[in-house]
């Protein structure tokens, strides 16, 4: 038996150790280099999940390493992330109201092709009766079963092949982009508000992807490669910056919050859910079938991983009641807010 507890206790040590370095590691190279490294940008989707077993550290640094050094500094870590979680998931604000301030409720999804079935969406969208949704992949399924049943609710309706807009108020222009030059498809639209027309992005970036690249003549690795997404974000950034007009940017833009595609992003526009949302906001992938790991299991991943979906906003609006929607279907889970602008008030939330 004392054996097997030195064994486990070296095997523990090791792998505290091992996992504190490799931390400490990433973040400095996080500090010099950004995202600019794919295994960094690869690595930084996973934050903050890869974090969490800081909390574990103190807990095994007094009992079983019995290192006060390390319990003592492990402790301080936790205390660290405590309150960066904090800061970042866990602190919602929303904007204050006042009864002359006017309110949109948007929302986003991305209804993955057949996953979200005609009837379920046309349901799910009168349940939640938002002004404004934006939808990425679409079928013809949806344009001829779904639209036509909302058209009492939506009047307005722009879409094409992928993509589509339905808005309570008029839409008075709308076209299709194809960001950076790439193939995949995104809209902007016009909408005459009550007060004040808008302009709206609806869109979907090019997914990142481990592919394989020949680094040497005779040497092919695979690599996680994302630059088509950053060539499109710096375009909607840019497009963004020309508006005139209050601006918002809805749908599945493929990044996390740990991206510098998300900190560009964030240098013009505000992040609804981080701003008045609870928690990680995870969206993607919800219901991944587990059998393309494990072939034996039939399980699922009913709770989502990474956050993908968002609803962006210029600084002519404030965010209220941001929320992760229940599913369709789809892998993604639809992402709702309530916008406000015009008069607001000073008050708590």
């Amino acid at each position: 038996m004392p054996k097997i507890l030195s064994w486990v206790r070296r095997t523990v040590k090791i792998c505290a150790y091992s996992y504190s370095g490799l931390i400490l590691f990433y973040l400095l190279l996080r500090t010099i280099s950004d995202d600019r490294l794919w295994p960094i940008a690869l690595l930084g989707n996973f934050i903050p999940w890869l974090l969490l077993p800081i909390f574990c550290l103190p807990i095994l640094g007094f009992l079983v390493i019995k290192s006060k050094k390390f319990a003592i500094s492990s402790s301080i870590a936790s205390l660290i992330l405590l309150g960066w979680l904090h800061i970042n998931y866990w602190s919602p604000e929303n904007a204050p109201i006042s009864p002359s301030a006017t309110t949109l409720n948007v929302m986003s999804l991305n209804v993955s092709w057949h996953s979200t079935p005609p009837e379920t969406l046309v349901t799910f969208i009168k349940t939640q009766n938002p002004d404004l949704v934006l939808l990425q992949e679409i079928t013809y399924n949806h344009i001829r079963d779904s639209f036509p049943k909302l058209k009492t609710l939506y009047p307005e309706q722009a879409y094409t092949r992928h993509v589509c807009i339905l808005s309570k108020y008029p839409i008075r222009f709308s076209e299709n982009l194809n960001l950076a030059g790439h193939k995949q498809l995104q809209q902007r639209a016009i909408i005459q508000l009550p007060e004040q027309e808008i302009v709206v992005y609806n869109v979907q970036t090019t997914s990142p992807w481990i592919r394989p690249e020949r680094i040497l003549p005779f040497l092919t690795i695979p690599t996680y490669q994302y630059g088509d997404r950053t060539a499109e974000i710096t375009d909607l950034v840019q497009r963004i910056q020309q508006e005139t007009l209050p601006a918002i940017a809805a749908g599945d833009f493929n990044l996390t919050d740990q991206t510098e595609d998300y900190q560009q992003l964030q240098t013009i526009m505000t992040d609804a859910f981080k701003t008045s949302g609870f928690g990680l906001g995870s969206t993607w992938p919800y219901g991944f079938p587990l059998k393309h790991f494990l072939k034996t299991t039939d399980w699922k991943l009913n709770y989502p991983l990474f956050r993908i979906d968002y609803i962006w906003y210029s600084p002519h609006f404030g965010s209220r009641n941001s929320q992760v929607l229940p599913s369709t279907g789809s892998e993604h889970l639809p992402v709702m807010t309530e916008l406000v602008w015009g008069d607001r008030q000073e008050s708590k939330n």
